[in-house]
């Protein structure tokens, strides 16, 4: 933990530090849960996720006032001003992977071989990002913020890249386009959440 973050342990600061790292725990938590939903074909555990995520976002309107009043007497905090707006958008995302995944289950919509597999492996990296992104908001790790902002482009360059093979099967007749309209949104979903962390991730380290 670097010395800002000692030094603002206290008090309301560290309240605040230690529910903006609950909410990126939260948000790891779901995108367990949904993972396991999607590889499993069930939607039990998405109930559970979804209190997560409307918890999340009522906090986030909370935690932006207690920092900006913070702010006011210790400018150094403002790096952390808007993390709240973007775990918001961590959350508004995830909620959307989970809806997404209930959709296809509820209708029995069936994935190909190739796309379970990049679904799951983007989801499983977006764990260890949401993990890293949790540990960053108390530690500001410079090593954590590359890890970070490293695997974000992974995702990305995987996702434009799952997305290419994914049209030449649509072309091919070998996904349905119900199953298509589903696959591109959980994709643009995965990618927004990684951004999102990624930007916490450089907005924490840039001192």
């Amino acid at each position: 933990m670097d010395e800002l973050s000692v030094m603002y342990m206290k008090g309301d600061v560290k309240d605040v530090l230690m529910t903006l790292h609950e909410m990126g725990n939260n948000a790891e938590d779901c995108i367990s849960m949904i993972q396991t939903a999607f590889i499993y074909n069930t939607s039990k555990p998405l109930q559970d996720c979804k209190d997560k995520i409307t918890d999340l976002k009522n906090r986030e309107s909370r935690l932006t006032k207690n920092i900006t009043e913070i702010i006011s007497d210790n400018p150094d905090f403002m790096s952390y001003v808007s993390i709240p707006g973007h775990l918001l958008r961590i959350g508004e995302n995830v909620e959307k992977l989970a809806e997404l995944i209930e959709r296809k289950n509820r209708d029995n919509i069936l994935f190909s071989d190739k796309a379970v597999m990049e679904t799951a492996f983007l989801l499983q990296r977006l764990t260890d990002i949401m993990r890293s992104t949790s540990s960053i908001i108390l530690a500001r790790n410079k090593f954590l913020s590359v890890y970070i902002q490293e695997s974000q482009a992974g995702v990305e360059r995987r996702a434009a890249e799952y997305a290419t093979l994914h049209e030449e099967r649509l072309i091919q007749g070998e996904c349905l386009p119900v199953a298509s309209s589903i696959y591109i949104s959980m994709l643009d979903a995965i990618k927004s959440i990684a951004w999102h962390a990624k930007e916490i991730a450089k907005r924490l380290t840039s001192f």
